[in-house]
């Protein structure tokens, strides 16, 4: 929520909380009743809607940095055994593309990170009778090229939730907006119905709750 809808929502909860204090007038003009009631529905939606934009990506995201954790560890090591292989082998070529470090790693893109790791993994499934000596076995291979795959779905699970966050955000707005429409199109012409039977309430609703001082009444 940004802070236009943080103000907005202050605000509306001012109203609320001034109606609530109001009722019996409200009570006793039937389209004023109607309207705050509708007004009420709205906002109490909001929260809700709210939720959805802040969790539409918390577990996807959370998920995909655990298997981003374990692909690291099972990297590190393959690769550090490939790049003593091809040292002793003065493989220059390899040794260039089997160097990493965990620092490096981590300033990988997603994708980019997912694709370096599926690469090691094919040089030391090539490689697994060489990496014996380095204890790299293969299980471990398998293990990070399985890790591999899982990051970049878990990555694509995450960019996902992207679009579906975009979307709660927009029903949020349009919440925002329908508020909005129901105060400006439909409370505030009717509350000029009681300005001359309940002026305290009028000035509270548009000298304070709705921060209209111009239209207070004297």
């Amino acid at each position: 929520m940004n802070k236009r809808m943080e103000n907005k929502l202050t605000m509306y909860e001012g109203v609320d909380v001034l109606f609530q204090g109001n009722a019996a007038t409200i009570d006793a003009i039937p389209t004023l009743k109607e309207s705050v009631v509708r007004f009420k529905s709205i906002l109490a939606s909001i929260p809700l809607k709210i939720s959805e934009v802040n969790n539409a990506s918390t577990g996807k995201a959370a998920a995909k940095n655990q298997i981003e954790d374990e692909l690291v560890t099972l990297l590190l090591p393959i690769a550090a055994g490939l790049y003593i292989f091809a040292k002793k082998q003065n493989n220059v070529e390899l040794m260039e593309k089997v160097h990493i470090t965990e620092s490096g790693l981590r300033k990988y893109r997603d994708t980019d990170l997912a694709n370096r790791a599926a690469t090691i993994a094919a040089f030391a499934e090539a490689n697994a009778q060489n990496l014996v000596s380095a204890s790299i076995t293969d299980v471990m291979i398998a293990a990070l090229k399985a890790k591999a795959q899982a990051y970049l779905a878990a990555v694509g699970a995450r960019e996902s939730s992207v679009a579906e966050r975009m979307g709660a955000r927009t029903s949020a707005e349009d919440l925002f907006y329908m508020i909005d429409e129901t105060l400006e199109e439909e409370i505030d012409p009717a509350m000029e119905l009681i300005r001359g039977t309940n002026t305290q309430f009028y000035n509270g609703y548009f000298c304070s709750a709705r921060s209209e001082g111009y239209r207070c009444s004297t």
